[in-house]
């Protein structure tokens, strides 16, 4: 009986006490967990909430997180503005261990309408969780200006003689037209497409511009719209221009789709401007959308060079007019504190896709990862700014430590030959640590120890033992409270990982999805080392490999049995927000990687190097269409 009552009293205590405690702990550190990970945050920042219609607003994204990088913000359709990218700053501090990551995305918005605008919610989504801004609103008036636009009355004609002469066809009045400052150009290498849209007819609102999709190239915008106004065979026209810049991926061909505008004009039926009785009609017409009419601009085709023989060792690509420097944190530090080693690497060119330079053998110290930041700027419509890798490194020996100076290499296009530029060498003084005091040694001279000495006589008891049961019992009860939880955890977290794992199992494809990027960025490692041996052919075969498993984690489907349409219609079919931008690359890239896989005599180290690079640029593109929902 008193077996089972002290039985009964060790239950009780755990159901009573135990448990009810180790959940409380459980779900404030399940709290905790959660609060730690919520450190995607988002804002949205207008520069002001009042503005004409032939103005433009500049609208700021701040994108912060707790690590390296964060994601893109996603900017949602907007029917009633035209947006465009205007650059990017970004921040990363790193201290105690901490990486705190802030980047700014600038836009500049065009209105369409006048009146109550609205800008809808702007969302970020890193994988694990969704930070999302709130609408903004803003209020379209109309211009102040008494000179005809694009919305408005129509540019007046120029003398009679002109006026016999105008041609009435809708397509001589308002028409679109592209073109590119060069047809030529190198991997890397601006080209600056400008678009413009004449229109000597009135419209309803400022017309739509839908960007056109490019193969072998990426872009970024050069904003802002650009409005003006030019005599073509004696008509005046007000025109609109927006300008982009290209950069080439890999020599061969590259295309440039057609751009599309959307424009609305005053009438379903044809108005002419030069008509005697034109006002009447246009103010008769009682603030009509009209019709619609879509103008599209004809395909360009471009050619990338290939870069020239010659290269330097520490080249790695970069194409423009660079700098480099370098610096340390601190000068001065102890044995096992980390230093942030920055080289920042400045100039004009595509700096998205210029990649660390090598850091040379650092002996005595531990070496962490390189992380990444990015400012860019389009002053004077040129892509400018710098990019900034930071590096922890942490000494491990004491006194004076030299770092090397650091190359970096590029190619110049304007004097077509390659520059290699340095940085100084840095100077680092390294003291003893003091990890040494923390380590505590109780068997130290002056220790009083206690040792026996002698043995009395071993007392016998005439009673009988306790139970084992009734004497661990005891000790459980005469144990501190807090160490009774401990099993208890265990066993829930058992538990925990036990869901988790049967969750995994039960959902592959989840898991998949998640870690398709890691191991595509493994398989890039393994091509750059089979690069670097020489093996091309291998290189290849690892790019491709690696492609066609990235595809299937992404989709769920076996991406290798397909054809490249049937590809295209799965992904599609599975991700409907992705542009037909990525699409098309997705396909270019396919096409590239099975021509050298499958035909390997026509490969060169120069372009399996473009394949790697071309590679790892567009899977952070990639990455941001496959999380669109």
């Amino acid at each position: 009986m008193k077996f089972l009552n002290s039985l009964k009293n060790v239950f009780k205590f755990i159901f009573c006490y135990t448990l009810p405690l180790t959940a409380i702990v459980l779900a404030v550190s399940l709290m905790a967990a959660q609060n730690a990970r919520a450190a995607l945050g988002i804002s949205a920042q207008i520069d002001r909430t009042e503005l004409e219609i032939t103005d433009n607003l500049y609208l700021t994204v701040t994108i912060s997180g707790d690590s390296a990088s964060v994601p893109e913000p996603t900017i949602p359709p907007m029917s009633n503005f035209n947006a465009y990218s205007s650059g990017r700053s970004q921040s990363i501090s790193i201290m105690n261990g901490r990486i705190t990551t802030s980047v700014s995305f600038t836009y500049i918005l065009t209105p369409r309408f006048i009146g109550r605008q609205k800008i809808p919610a702007i969302s970020a989504f890193n994988g694990r969780e969704k930070a999302i801004t709130s609408e903004i609103e803003v209020t379209v008036t109309k211009s102040g200006a008494a000179a005809g636009t694009a919305q408005g009355s129509p540019p007046q004609h120029q003398g009679a003689a002109g006026r016999a002469a105008a041609p009435k066809a809708a397509d001589t009045l308002i028409f679109l037209k592209a073109e590119t400052d060069r047809r030529t150009a190198y991997p890397g290498q601006q080209i600056n497409l400008l678009i413009r849209f004449y229109t000597a007819v009135p419209l309803t609102s400022n017309p739509q511009y839908l960007p056109p999709a490019y193969k072998n190239l990426i872009f970024e915008d050069l904003p802002p719209v650009r409005n003006g106004e030019v005599t073509i065979k004696d008509i005046r026209y007000s025109f609109s221009e927006i300008k982009t810049a290209l950069f080439g991926l890999s020599p061969g061909p590259a295309s440039i789709s057609p751009a599309s505008v959307i424009a609305q004009l005053q009438s379903n039926e044809h108005i002419d401007p030069f008509d005697p009785n034109f006002f009447q009609k246009f103010f008769s017409m009682n603030g009509s959308q009209g019709a619609t009419k879509e103008l599209k601009t004809e395909n360009l085709t471009l050619n990338i060079l290939p870069l020239p023989d010659g290269a330097p060792l520490s080249f790695t690509g970069a194409v423009g007019n660079y700098t480099i420097a370098a610096e340390l944190d601190r000068n001065r530090v102890k044995t096992g504190e980390a230093v942030n080693l920055s080289v920042t690497v400045s100039g004009t060119g595509s700096l998205t896709t210029v990649t660390a330079p090598k850091l040379s053998e650092l002996m005595g110290f531990k070496v962490f990862d390189t992380m990444s930041s990015l400012d860019i700027n389009k002053k004077n419509d040129i892509i400018s700014g710098k990019k900034v890798f930071t590096t922890v490194i942490v000494p491990r020996s004491e006194g004076p430590i030299r770092i090397p100076q650091i190359k970096f290499a590029f190619f110049d296009p304007e004097v077509k030959t390659y520059r290699e530029v340095e940085t100084k060498p840095l100077e680092l003084n390294v003291e003893k640590g003091d990890s040494d005091a923390k380590n505590f040694n109780f068997t130290q001279p002056g220790t009083q120890v206690v040792s026996a000495t002698g043995s009395d006589i071993r007392y016998v008891s005439d009673k009988a033992k306790a139970p084992v049961i009734i004497r661990a019992a005891g000790v459980l009860f005469g144990m501190a409270w807090w160490l009774n939880l401990l099993p208890v955890a265990a066993l829930l977290f058992s538990l925990l990982f036990s869901n988790i794992q049967s969750f995994r199992l039960r959902n592959p494809q989840i898991f998949r999805f998640r870690q398709a990027k890691a191991a595509a960025g493994k398989d890039i490692s393994r091509a750059e080392t089979e690069l670097k041996a020489d093996r091309l052919k291998e290189a290849v075969s690892v790019l491709y490999d690696s492609f066609m498993e990235y595809l299937s984690d992404k989709t769920g489907g076996k991406i290798s049995a397909l054809t490249t349409r049937q590809a295209r219609e799965l992904i599609k079919d599975r991700f409907p927000l992705m542009d037909e931008y990525h699409l098309e690359e997705i396909k270019s890239f396919w096409e590239q990687l099975e021509m050298f896989h499958f035909s390997p005599s026509s490969l060169t180290a120069q372009n399996a190097k473009d394949l790697i690079t071309r590679y790892t640029v567009l899977l952070e593109r990639l990455e941001k269409e496959f999380k669109k929902k």
